[in-house]
């Protein structure tokens, strides 16, 4: 059985397509690293609240 010019394209055009979308997972996954490192980057420790800092609030005028 020979395989026609037709299947041989296919097939080529199945192989590369299945290139890019390993690429494109690949650019997901470091993107998606990239992403948790600045968010880890960024985060600020706050200070935990203290006595009852706060707690009152004057309203008269």
């Amino acid at each position: 059985m020979e395989i026609g010019s037709s299947t041989s394209s296919q097939l080529v055009t199945n192989s590369q397509e299945l290139v890019g979308a390993k690429l494109a997972k690949k650019q997901q996954v470091a993107e998606g690293e990239a992403a948790l490192k600045l968010l880890e980057s960024a985060s600020i420790d706050s200070p935990a609240a203290t006595g009852n800092l706060g707690a009152h609030i004057n309203i008269k005028a």
